[in-house]
């Protein structure tokens, strides 16, 4: 990445100096190294960052890499006021041994009814797939006696179209014996009116 502009200070409380104190601290160094520097002057930011890590410079390109950097993301991610790791101080709080037997009880009565429910639920499922089943095979009864109930019905109903019409052919003769009992209740008539 290219070389940042000048980075703001970092939050309070946190074990980090800024961009201006690592210059002047950069600029003490060297001072006591024997290198005089204008007065006023101050480490550029790669030489501030020298201090805090390593700097690789390819080109324009400027990595850094910091020193203790597990350390410092350890830091940079405790919230404020919690001591940071390694500081001696426990953050377990001690348990309480009559707690957790009171835990193993109650996990003791959960299981127990969880069981129960299990049980429970198992034989309403059994119940439930044999009415489920016995409502099946009624159903399964009911359209094959109604099949059959129809088909007789359909053979029932082709009889009787068929002795309707032979019934229908056996009543032809009718109107032509209905004419001649016409015709010989006209003669008797006329025989009775001749006796008189």
């Amino acid at each position: 990445m290219e070389e940042p502009g000048p980075a703001a200070a970092p939050p309070e409380g946190r074990d980090e100096r800024s961009l201006e104190a690592l210059s002047l601290a950069s600029g003490g160094e060297a001072a006591a190294a024997g290198r005089q520097l204008p007065e006023g002057r101050r480490a550029t930011l790669a030489s501030a960052l020298e201090l805090e890590g390593t700097v690789l410079r390819e080109g324009r390109l400027t990595q850094f890499v910091a020193n203790n950097l597990e350390r410092r993301i350890r830091l940079s991610g405790a919230p404020r006021g919690e001591p940071p790791a390694g500081s001696g101080a426990s953050s377990i709080p001690a348990i309480d041994p009559g707690a957790l037997q009171d835990v193993v009880a109650l996990a003791g009565q959960v299981a127990a009814q969880v069981d129960e429910l299990l049980r429970n639920v198992h034989c309403g499922l059994q119940a439930l797939t044999a009415l489920s089943v016995g409502c099946i095979q009624t159903y399964r009864d009911g359209v094959e006696s109604l099949g059959e109930a129809a088909d007789l019905s359909i053979r029932a109903m082709y009889a009787l179209v068929a002795r309707c019409e032979e019934l229908d052919r056996a009543m032809q003769p009718v109107p032509a014996l209905a004419k001649r009992i016409r015709d010989m209740k006209g003669t008797l008539e006329r025989l009775e009116g001749l006796c008189k």
